[in-house]
């Protein structure tokens, strides 16, 4: 249940179901600081590309800190109402912020969010899509200093942890369809108990089998353990530009990624992800049936789908502006093109069949993104296309029809129910919780 402690914007709109806008967490964290001057702090951390501030709620005055990141992807909100939620209970609760100090960072790429906001009354796929926004991946502040881009949000984010020197960093994201998983850089052993037990209260699928995490060790189901070389199989899989292999990777390469930096003062972090629709086909542990001929109709399809998006924005590119749309819809085309190869037998999908038996939710995880890896693209470039002149319309109405098709498919296939904003905060906030407890417990024992 939502911790009623004290109203503020941010918190009220998740009881009208609906996620907080920058402004409402903005307008939170300075209520909340003003209401517990002991307690709270807030500042700015850093700027974004565009000049928007990054702001730091901070409770608690506790030597060990612990950073709550969200907004690291625009399109993924649950974060926010996670956080909403969290504030909250760790004022309502003494011990914990007697503990601990704890860092919200309220959004780490504040000009992406600009550009994905949804209306509250977005409750479909289609809907979702038409407002859809995802940063290319050299854009993505979590993911830029990986591949070589230099964001002046993913360096406000590394100063932090250099000064916080967190024992745990939580990286909060979502999904539009799927169910609850965790990554985390470090084992913390009976995580996936609460976690569990808390997605099961709350109605929301634990997935088993998501394609990000396929070359990960698992310490209880949907709770995965993660390694820096496995950051090239995630960021191929997720729709990210794969680094490149160099004598210099150790410097420069998937150490860079702002998820591992808390380990140079012996922390480590956690990713958890919450969807906002839920789906009940991605936690089949049964061997799964036909993987061959599945895993074939999955590259095709991707393959497919992507060459008729590419057609389509070679078509309007001489009509269109270089924007963050634009630059946008061409990362999920290199994914598309990417993971046709990694799932294709006759190719790299050869090995998703040994050693580890296919599973159905293992299948189900990339059936569901050859679905949402080519809407995404058309997404994109509907939206990139949609100010431009008259020669683009034949390109806007096939991308129209394209959208309402696959979307269709999409739905069809997993047949996706609305996950209340209310227990989409709960179950963050549960899992960020259970974890804290348990690192301190694990501690305290040592």
């Amino acid at each position: 249940m939502l911790t009623d402690t004290s109203t503020s914007a941010g918190r009220a709109v998740l009881l009208h179901d609906r996620y907080p806008t920058l402004e409402e967490l903005s307008d939170t964290a300075y209520l909340l600081a003003a209401r517990n001057p002991g307690l709270c702090r807030v500042r700015t951390v850093g700027t974004s590309r565009a000049g928007r501030p990054l702001v730091l709620l901070s409770i608690g005055r506790a030597a060990d800190n612990v950073l709550i990141v969200t907004g690291a992807h625009a399109d993924e909100f649950s974060g926010r109402a996670g956080i909403v939620e969290l504030a909250h209970r760790v004022l309502a609760q003494p011990s914990l912020h007697e503990a601990v100090t704890w860092n919200f960072l309220l959004c780490l790429d504040p000009d992406g969010a600009r550009l994905a906001e949804v209306s509250g009354s977005t409750r479909s796929l289609p809907e979702y899509f038409e407002h859809y926004f995802r940063p290319a991946a050299e854009e993505q502040p979590e993911w830029a200093p990986v591949i070589g881009g230099h964001l002046p949000e993913s360096r406000a984010l590394l100063d932090l942890i250099d000064e916080l020197r967190p024992s745990l960093q939580f990286s909060l994201h979502s999904a539009d369809v799927g169910g609850t998983f965790i990554q985390a850089t470090c084992d913390l052993a009976g995580l996936a108990e609460p976690f569990g037990t808390s997605a099961a209260a709350l109605g929301i699928p634990v997935e088993t089998g998501p394609y990000d995490t396929f070359w990960l060790g698992e310490s209880g189901p949907g709770v995965f353990m993660m390694a820096p070389h496995h950051i090239d199989q995630q960021e191929s899989s997720t729709g990210m530009l794969a680094p490149q292999h160099t004598d210099q990777q150790e410097v420069g390469g998937v150490r860079a990624t702002t998820w591992f930096a808390p380990q140079r003062y012996g922390g480590a972090t956690v990713i958890v992800e919450t969807p906002a629709w839920v789906s009940d086909h991605l936690g089949d542990t049964r061997p799964a049936a036909d993987p061959c001929e599945r895993l074939t109709a999955c590259a095709d399809q991707v393959r497919d789908r992507g060459r008729l998006v590419t057609e389509l924005m070679d078509a309007a590119l001489p009509h269109l502006d270089d924007t963050a749309l634009l630059r946008a819809a061409r990362t999920p085309l290199t994914a598309s093109r990417q993971l046709a190869d990694e799932w294709d037998p006759q190719a790299g999908g050869q090995r998703l069949l040994r050693p580890t038996p296919m599973t159905e939710a293992r299948l189900a995880g990339i059936e569901l993104w050859a679905h949402r890896i080519p809407v995404r693209a058309a997404a994109l470039l509907r939206r990139a296309i949609d100010p431009a002149e008259a020669p683009t319309a034949p390109a806007v109405a096939r991308l129209d029809h394209l959208l309402r098709d696959w979307c269709a498919q999409y739905q069809q296939r997993f047949q996706p129910a609305w996950l209340p904003v209310a227990r989409q905060a709960e179950h963050q906030a549960n899992t960020v919780q259970a974890a804290v407890e348990l690192s301190h417990a694990t501690t305290a024992d040592a």
